[in-house]
């Protein structure tokens, strides 16, 4: 009974100690199983945590690129502004003095015009006058041409009328003449008449003489009978 109560104890003591490596190795195998899973957990962690990092610096160095980029964008564009403004405000300066300089150049060119006009107007005047001094100095002239026209008419007139005066004044006097010697020879008791004496021109003087007695009026001619 000793013997088989000893060799139980031993079959529960080997038991016990299968029991307990038993254990021990399964304990181990867990432990080991558990560490090498937080291990792999450990390391999946940390693989994230690597991979979140890495997103996290790669979000930070993008966020920077491209707040590097719109910092630059927004710089390029603010000095582009800038030259446009200044571009702007030189083309403004240039239009103003170019508007400065063409409202100097019309003014000069209103005053120009102005002045060109006076002197038009002065000119216009002036030649006004003269061509009123000239008209009236034609006037003039033509009035005294005709004035001399008449004056040499009216002495041309005179000439002939002292002509034709002193011209019937010598016939006037021819005729007295003529008279005085028709006069004298019929107071002789015979007429005759000068070579020049014109009868139908002393027609007047012969019925005069007549009308006197100093001239006898002539005999009627008698026809000769007509022979039949």
């Amino acid at each position: 009974m000793k013997k088989r109560g000893v060799i139980i104890a031993i079959v529960v003591l080997l038991l016990s100690l299968i029991g307990f490596f038993a254990y021990r190795a399964h304990a181990d195998r867990v432990a080991r199983e558990e560490a090498e899973q937080r291990r792999t957990l450990a390391a999946q962690q940390a693989e994230r945590d690597r991979l979140e990092a890495q997103r996290k610096a790669e979000a930070e160095a993008e966020a920077k690129r491209l707040a590097d980029l719109r910092a630059k964008q927004e710089a390029e564009a603010a000095a582009r502004q800038a030259e446009q403004d200044r571009l702007d405000r030189e083309a403004a300066e240039r239009a103003r003095l170019a508007a400065e300089a063409e409202a100097k150049r019309l003014a000069a060119e209103a005053e120009v015009k102005r002045l060109a006009a006076e002197q038009a107007e002065l000119e216009a005047r002036r030649l006004a006058a003269l061509r009123e001094q000239e008209a009236a100095e034609a006037e003039a002239k033509r009035l005294a041409a005709l004035k001399a026209l008449e004056d040499a008419e009216n002495e041309r007139k005179a000439a002939e009328e002292r002509e034709l005066a002193r011209l019937a004044a010598l016939k006037r006097q021819q005729e007295l003449e003529a008279l005085a010697t028709i006069q004298k020879r019929v107071e002789q008791g015979r007429v005759i008449f000068p070579e020049d004496y014109k009868r139908r021109r002393h027609y007047d003087l012969n019925i005069d003489l007549m009308n006197t007695g100093r001239l006898e009026a002539p005999e009627p001619v008698v026809k000769p009978a007509d022979k039949k």
